[in-house]
């Protein structure tokens, strides 16, 4: 999976300008970062009229090279950060939307390994999570940094057609607690519907009684669910997936009762 033959050379990347020069205006698209307290945070896109919640996007092949991109970047503002240096560490290994099973699979089922490399230094995603690299804050506090994303191919050198997931977080070396998780989806070919579908994953709630979404399993929840008592078809009451709302999906609200995930 490391054969340096695959990753694209430095100088061709410096010469399409990939690898990130100072910049000093803020580039629409890429993952805002801020100090908030004293943690860092992730935000935007930028220029977007929505903050994604942690979710961004970036396309393989959208700077004209096969399954390579350097987007989304990194973009603090000048004057945001102290002198030091930021870095990620990657916190599982490579995942791949499944269109068929309508989930990801697991990054031993992925056959393809993922490259993130800066100049000279590099890192492989494969299975497992795995260390990053940081690089240093600008002089003026700002970093605006686009580090390189190359899809590897597999042993048989195929990328599968797909929608690819890089869960990461940012650390600094000078004190400020990480940011939180956050997830990079990589399009690689993939159609209109596998994009849309793999993003709609990313918001799906960890407890699928709270109708409501106030981070709470409660009495409005249990009054969405009996207002719809006997109704069949795809609903979300239909906690039992049977297609009737009766007393199975009762029982699954009542085993979430409470706040989601306690």
């Amino acid at each position: 999976m490391t054969d340096t033959k695959r990753i694209l050379p430095t100088c061709l990347l410096l010469a399409v300008g990939l690898c990130a020069p100072t910049l000093h205006a803020q580039h629409a698209g890429d993952i805002g970062l801020q100090v908030t307290g004293d943690q860092l945070e992730v935000y935007g896109p930028l220029g977007e009229a929505e903050d994604t919640s942690g979710v961004y996007l970036g396309t393989f092949g959208d700077t004209g090279f096969p399954g390579f991109t350097s987007n989304p970047g990194f973009d603090a503002a000048p004057g945001s950060l102290p002198q030091g240096r930021v870095g990620f560490n990657v916190l599982d290994g490579l995942r791949r939307w499944d269109p068929f099973e309508m989930d990801w699979l697991a990054p031993e089922e992925v056959g393809e390994a993922l490259s993130i490399s800066f100049i000279t230094l590099q890192t492989i995603v494969e299975d497992d999570a795995v260390d990053g690299f940081d690089l240093a804050v600008q002089p003026d506090g700002g970093w605006h940094r686009h580090v390189n994303y190359e899809l590897l191919p597999d042993e048989f050198n195929l990328r599968q057609p797909g929608v690819y997931r890089l869960d990461l977080y940012l650390y600094s070396t000078m004190g400020l607690a990480d940011s939180e998780p956050f997830t990079i989806l990589f399009d690689y070919e993939a159609t209109t519907a596998e994009v849309a579908d793999a993003i709609a994953s990313m918001y799906q709630s960890d407890c699928p009684a709270d109708f409501d979404g106030n981070g709470l399993v409660d009495g409005g929840d249990l009054s969405r669910l009996l207002g719809q008592w006997g109704s069949s078809g795809e609903l979300p009451e239909d906690l039992s997936g049977d297609g009737l709302v009766d007393g199975q999906d009762l029982s699954v609200l009542l085993g979430y009762w409470g706040e989601c995930g306690g």
